[in-house]
Order: C-alpha cells, then sequence, then structure tokens
C-alpha cells in the first residue's frame, strides 16, 4: 500500500480526470487532512472530520474525529475508485476509527447513509412530462409555478458569484440536519459548474443552484435561498422545477438530485438509490462494538411510496 498526500502524485488510477480537478481544488482551498491511498489499481480519497454518529437518531449526539472515506465535498459520490476487497484491505491497515460513505455496495456489519434521489428521464419535452403526471402532482407544480410567476432566472459566471449568493449557501447549511463540509467561496468561484441565479420582479437576488453535466447525468449539486422564500415564492419547488426542465431539454439521461428532501424529490418522480456507509476500528473490540451499534445510527430510508405517474405512462 502506498499513501499520497496530493492527488497529484498519484499515477495509473481509476480517478477520472474531472474527479481529479475536484480534488486538486478542494486540497488547495478546502484542506482538511485529505489523504489517498493504493493497493494495487484502487485509490480511496479521505479525509479528516468531526461528524456526530447518531446524525440520523433525533436527541443523540457523540461527536468525534474521524477518518471519511469520500471526497471532502457534500455530494452523494464515493471516494472509493477500483474494487472494494482491496480498498477494505487499506481500510483495515489504518489506525483509529474510519467511516466509508456513500458507497453504491452493501456491507455485511454495515449500514446505509442518507440514499440519492434519481430522475429517470424518458421525456422529450417538459410539457411531455407533465402531461405524464397524475392531476395532484401535476397541480402541486402549477401552484409552485404561479407563485413562483415573477421569478427570472439566469445564467450566473463563476467570478460574479457573490457574497450575496454565498450567504444564501450558508443559510441552507445552518438549517441542515445533516451537516458535513461548508465549502468557501472560493469554490463556487472556482470549480468548472454552472450557476444559475434566481431574482424577484425587485432585481433582489433570491436564491440560486450549482448543477453539473457529467457522463450523461446532470448533478444537482449546490444551492442557496432563504426559509422565508418558500412561503412567499414556493422557491425551492421552483428551483427543483427549473433543474428538472434543464435536464430535460439537455436530454441527460438521468438527474440527480442528490440527498435529503426525500418526500420533495419523490413527489416530483424521482426515485430512491440507497447509498451504504461502513465504520472500522483497528482495536478488535471496538470495531466489534460498532458493528453492533451500525444499524441504530443508520438512515432508514424514505418510507412512503408516491404514485407519481399516470397507470398508462
Amino acid at each position: 500500500m502506498k499513501e499520497y498526500s496530493s492527488i497529484a502524485d498519484i499515477e495509473n488510477c481509476q480517478i477520472q480526470d474531472d474527479i481529479k480537478k475536484l480534488l486538486l481544488l478542494l486540497e488547495r482551498i478546502n484542506p482538511c487532512g485529505q489523504m489517498y491511498y493504493k493497493l494495487e489499481d484502487t485509490v480511496i480519497v479521505t479525509y479528516i472530520h468531526r461528524l456526530n454518529l447518531f446524525n440520523f437518531k433525533k436527541g443523540l449526539k457523540f461527536s468525534l474525529p474521524l477518518r471519511i472515506v469520500g471526497l471532502p465535498v457534500s455530494i452523494a459520490m464515493p471516494g472509493i475508485f477500483g474494487d472494494m476487497s482491496p480498498a477494505l484491505k487499506i481500510l483495515k491497515s489504518l489506525s483509529g476509527l474510519s467511516l466509508i460513505l456513500n458507497s453504491d455496495k452493501k456491507f455485511i456489519n454495515g449500514g446505509k447513509t442518507l440514499s440519492s434521489f434519481v430522475f429517470k428521464n424518458q421525456f422529450s419535452d417538459y410539457d411531455t412530462y407533465l402531461n405524464s403526471l397524475r392531476s395532484s402532482y401535476r397541480r402541486r407544480i402549477k401552484i409552485a409555478q404561479e407563485k413562483g410567476k415573477n421569478l427570472n432566472i439566469k445564467r450566473l459566471e463563476n467570478k460574479d458569484f457573490s457574497s450575496n449568493h454565498y450567504n444564501l449557501y450558508k443559510d441552507v447549511f445552518d438549517r441542515s440536519e445533516n451537516k458535513l463540509e461548508i465549502l468557501p467561496l472560493e469554490f463556487f468561484k472556482e470549480f468548472s459548474a454552472d450557476l444559475y441565479e434566481f431574482k424577484d420582479h425587485k432585481d433582489e437576488v433570491l436564491a440560486f443552484v450549482q448543477i453539473l453535466e457529467r457522463k450523461n447525468e446532470l448533478l444537482f449539486l449546490f444551492c442557496g435561498f432563504k426559509e422565508e422564500d418558500v412561503k412567499n415564492h414556493d422557491i425551492y419547488y421552483n428551483m427543483l422545477q427549473f433543474i428538472l426542465k434543464e435536464g430535460i431539454r439537455r436530454g441527460t439521461d438521468t438527474i440527480n438530485f442528490g440527498q435529503t428532501s426525500e418526500e420533495t424529490k419523490s413527489k416530483i418522480g424521482c426515485i430512491e438509490e440507497p447509498k451504504y456507509l461502513y465504520l472500522h476500528h483497528n482495536n478488535p473490540l471496538l470495531g466489534w462494538a460498532l458493528k453492533k451499534l451500525t444499524p441504530y445510527f443508520s438512515y432508514k430510508g424514505y418510507p412512503n411510496k408516491h404514485r407519481v405517474y399516470k397507470v398508462n405512462s
């Protein structure tokens, strides 16, 4: 096994170029003890973060610093590039407590973390999508569109991302029940993703969304808005509808709306895709205890199923 402090030093690995660029950017603007480990052709990405292990249990809190195997940015992508068997060998060789997050593969004695909610695009245009919905779900969208009819949405150049936009992002972060990393303003200025801002009729910035198209998938990365504008403009629903329209317009196969807001995303037609976690400690006794406790602090998944589409859709 080899270890590295920069992704730039690793040759002949399975990490795509765009992910390497993201990791290099995060090393520079969001240093958090990033380390990379390689065994055979497999690389794992790790960073240090203080995390509440009982994040999914309301009323319980037990925070401690640990090594997270994942990307040091709050998006639902795994930090393992290659096969799982070498990755677990790497993990077992590392001292202390480690946590694999956002794995697509289930673990024996593992648990679940927040699911992703993915829209499978089968529509030629947005109107076809609307017409495929059952009346109650279509009506909910129409209500949002009416409340947001005065919203002006336009493309925002990365260099023009301002402290006003950033404060909206921090508002969302502060309200989040599942906090991980808070990114600096420079991330939005420098990361090559698409930004769109939402303004009202007074030309005041109310919200923004950041999206990224890769591998025929549109990814909803980050956003910002004030809670009061959910009531005033149904802002979050309109933001999701904009992303959905954009994905359909671009013709991507899927639109990954990310984690959280399970009910809202399910009701616009998203499918829940589970993500898995695994805790490991190199102390055998602690490792055994963690495996027994993992089901108690795992995410339970969204419990409801919604029949969004008409039977013949």
